[in-house]
């Protein structure tokens, strides 16, 4: 280093002075001379001990102005880096307020303002299936409801059964929340495969009491109001299909505590299946006449002159004495999830206005009640639940041995239960079983031993999450079915169930196969 020069210039000239000792020594005629080289080499060696000492203060002094210089270069660096970066975050997302974009693993993409007063997420589901059903037709007549499309001994193919997105978030601040969800259906109503699914507004007023207005769920059935990405089999059971009420336009008040919840619906006409009276005829079994309704159509998504009722309620209540909230969300109790019991209790009526001279036959006053009962056991669960349906109808119909009525009893029952043999391998079965108190009206005299309204249905599949069972963005379920009845009334298109045949005398085709395997992709 150029530091060191005068260090070496005064060794150097040490050395020197050394080197002529000798030469001193041998020509000096008396000591004085040998005096006066000593007294020099002494000065210089003082000389170069001084200057050593300022080279090593003047480096040790460089040295540490250099690592002082450094530090504090690198937090002006820092503090740059940081100022670009966040104008970057704030140019790339549009917003001169700071807004922030990301994705949440509970809920999916996300838009927020920096304040929180504004949050719009976005989420979707696909489930993609292939299913089988299998009949032994023979030479029987085609079910009502059946097209001729599915006139087979044995049908399967492959089929979107669900593809969903949704927009929900809040606004104002996380007290005022929202949901717009739009499904695209396998059939197109309309010239469009896009139906509004679900559309409503909450507001929170804290102390569990919330308000929603717009469409969703009727509080009612508990296997209808966990989410369809959350069941246990591949589809909700056939008794589910009949009974529920599904989602109507109305508005909604509930109360939540630590363990017990009650909620209250008031809104337009509430979805009835399977609640008109049929007959049979040699093109099988249909309605009793071209005016009769099979059922009551939902008011989802219609104008308010087209609700069809004069008034339509529906309650539930829940205690919970064991267990969370959130883990009744889903249908399946995790290995080393906590032990829970939810008990349920449901009930709804409406009268449906009559809309056609014709339409006798089709449902007037129907009020219904549910009771249910679900248990986790940290990697096993088990629901149970019942329901029954009281139907009046506009006018008295015939019925079989004469005379006629005016009324329907329909009941239902379910039972099913999964348990995990591995931490992402579960395997479940159900049993549903009903009645829709429909084969009293099917009257003609050929056919009076046919039958279309009992159900008896078993279920056995598997459950596989390929990133995890605590992942629930993919799950793979395959099961079967067997209808130990025919299939007619509880035979869901949405649940792969097509309507079994009746010959004419009365006999009824054999017990139906049903076998689905779903993949489910949410994202």
């Amino acid at each position: 280093m150029q530091l060191r020069k005068p260090e070496m210039n005064a060794k150097l000239r040490l050395a020197m002075a050394v080197s002529l000792v000798p030469g001193f020594a041998a020509h000096a005629d008396d000591g004085a001379d040998l005096r006066r080289a000593l007294a020099e080499i002494e000065s210089l060696r003082v000389q170069n001990d001084a200057l050593a000492a300022k080279v090593d203060r003047l480096e040790e002094r460089v040295a540490a102005d250099g690592e002082w210089l450094t530090e504090r270069r690198a937090q002006e660096i820092r503090a740059i880096v940081g100022d670009v970066l966040g104008d970057a975050s704030s140019r790339a997302s549009l917003a001169a307020d700071g807004a922030t974009a990301g994705y949440d693993a509970s809920k999916g993409a996300f838009v927020a303002s920096a304040d929180g007063s504004f949050r719009l997420g976005l989420k979707g589901d696909m489930q993609i299936r292939w299913a089988y059903s299998g009949r032994d037709i023979g030479t029987a007549a085609a079910a009502q409801g059946s097209p001729a499309s599915t006139a087979s001994d044995d049908s399967w193919g492959f089929e979107l059964r669900r593809s969903r997105l949704a927009l929900f978030g809040h606004v104002i601040d996380p007290s005022w929340s929202y949901e717009l969800r739009l499904a695209f259906n396998r059939t197109a109503t309309g010239s469009s495969n896009a139906a509004m699914e679900e559309a409503y507004f909450e507001k929170d007023f804290g102390g569990g009491v919330s308000l929603r207005a717009g469409q969703f769920k009727a509080p009612f059935l508990r296997e209808e109001l966990v989410p369809s990405t959350a069941q246990m089999a591949v589809e909700r059971s056939a008794v589910n299909d009949l009974f529920s009420p599904s989602r109507a336009q109305g508005v909604r008040l509930a109360w939540e505590e630590q363990d017990f919840r009650i909620e209250g619906f008031f809104g337009d006409a509430l979805r009835a299946n399977g609640t008109g009276p049929y007959s049979i005829t040699t093109a099988g079994i249909g309605p009793l006449n071209a005016g009769a309704a099979l059922g009551v159509a939902s008011s989802q998504n219609t104008g308010f002159n087209l609700n069809q009722s004069s008034y339509a309620f529906a309650a539930r209540a829940e205690w919970k004495p064991l267990g969370e909230w959130r883990q009744f969300r889903d249908m399946r109790s995790l290995r080393g999830e906590e032990a829970g019991v939810l008990l349920g209790l449901g009930g709804y009526a409406q009268q449906v206005d009559a809309v056609t001279a014709t339409d006798g036959a089709s449902p007037d006053v129907l009020w219904s009640m549910t009771a249910d009962a679900s248990i986790d056991l940290g990697g096993a669960n088990i629901l149970v639940y019942g329901v029954y349906r009281s139907v009046s109808l506009h006018a008295a119909q015939p019925v079989r041995g004469g005379g006629s009525d005016d009324s329907l009893d329909q009941w239902g029952a379910v039972v099913q239960g999964g348990v995990f043999v591995t931490d992402d391998v579960e395997l479940f079965a159900r049993y549903e079983i009903g009645d829709s108190d429909t084969d009293r009206y099917r009257t003609q005299a050929t056919a009076l031993a046919a039958s279309g309204g009992d159900l008896s249905l078993a279920t056995v599949g598997v459950n596989w999450w390929p990133a995890g069972s605590r992942n629930t963005r993919i799950k793979w379920t395959t099961d079967v079915s067997y209808g130990f009845e025919s299939l007619v009334d509880f035979s869901p298109s949405g649940a792969d169930i097509l309507p079994d045949y009746t010959a004419s005398g009365g006999a009824t085709s054999d017990g139906q196969w049903i076998v689905r395997s779903q993949l489910q992709f949410m994202f």
